[in-house]
């Protein structure tokens, strides 16, 4: 038995397709001095790479909450000034 069979039924899932990524890159880490450890940074690489555009995506989300949130309180203010108008 394998021991990636022992991982559990989504890691195993998770490191295949990171497998498949990384094969695609086969001919590069295959030249390297020692061809498990250049595939395992080209893996690390990709996770890299995948945490980056999740940092952009976070930042991106976080300015357009913020954004919304003084367009939110401005809209308040005018309708609190407008309500005390009333008054």
């Amino acid at each position: 038995m394998e021991w990636t069979e022992r991982l559990p039924d989504k890691i195993q899932a998770s490191l295949q397709k990171l497998l498949d990524l990384v094969e695609k890159h086969e001919g590069s880490y295959m030249e390297a001095e020692n061809a498990s450890v250049g595939q395992i940074w080209v893996a690390m690489a990709m996770m890299n790479q995948r945490i980056d555009k999740l940092e952009d995506i976070v930042i991106a989300q976080r300015k357009a909450m913020k954004d919304m949130d003084a367009d939110m309180d401005r809209h308040l203010d005018k309708n609190l000034e407008e309500s005390l108008r009333n008054y």
